[in-house]
């Protein structure tokens, strides 16, 4: 009887630390989900709250200038762009708006350059809307498609550093991220090519 007691005992301790391993393991699980979570909703909020805009670099840049860096939102995507992302392709950073007749009147060749490029990918063509809500953008892009980068530089931010006084402008940036040469007014015909000469043809 008193073996069997003992057995009885020590089944029932046995019991109590598998209970007590369960609670402590359930306990782990719950804790590293909690941990999971916060981390999630922290990169979240850190996306969120990243700053859009100039993000440093020399105000009015000039030719055999760095261009400035900067982080902005591609419109339709909503993916985040840093101009340092294009580190070893030309860029053709052009400003413009939808009420703009002189930028909407350079798009198409915009828009030819960037589809000529697309294939090899030596080039790329960032067309930065200022001060416009994505819903302008979205209607001029609705009756004039185009495959080219578009971001949004909703603060005027990026185009008050890079020292543009109206619109349109375009910088014609090289590989190593150095502006070349920059033209004011629309980049029709010859100052097109003036600007991809600058940057070795694109």
């Amino acid at each position: 009887m008193a073996s069997l007691r003992s057995f009885v005992d020590l089944s029932s301790a046995s019991q109590a630390r598998r209970d007590w391993l369960r609670r402590g393991l359930a306990s782990l699980i719950l804790g590293a989900a909690v941990v999971a979570l916060i981390a999630q909703e922290r990169g979240a909020t850190d996306k969120a709250t990243q700053h859009l805009g100039i993000l440093g670099g020399v105000a009015s840049p000039s030719a055999g200038q760095a261009a400035p860096d900067f982080l902005l939102e591609e419109h339709g995507t909503g993916r985040l762009v840093r101009l340092s992302d294009y580190r070893g392709k030309t860029v053709v950073l052009n400003f413009w708006a939808t009420w703009c007749p002189p930028c909407i009147a350079e798009m198409p060749e915009l828009e030819a350059l960037h589809v000529s490029h697309a294939a090899a990918g030596d080039l790329v063509v960032l067309a930065v809307n200022v001060e416009e809500p994505p819903a302008a953008v979205s209607e001029f892009r609705a009756q004039r498609p185009l495959t080219l980068v578009v971001l949004g530089d909703r603060s005027g931010e990026v185009r008050r550093h890079y020292g543009l006084p109206g619109l349109p402008g375009t910088f014609f940036i090289d590989r190593d991220g150095v502006v070349r040469s920059k033209a004011l007014g629309p980049v029709t015909g010859q100052p097109l090519k003036d600007g991809l000469a600058s940057v070795g043809g694109g």
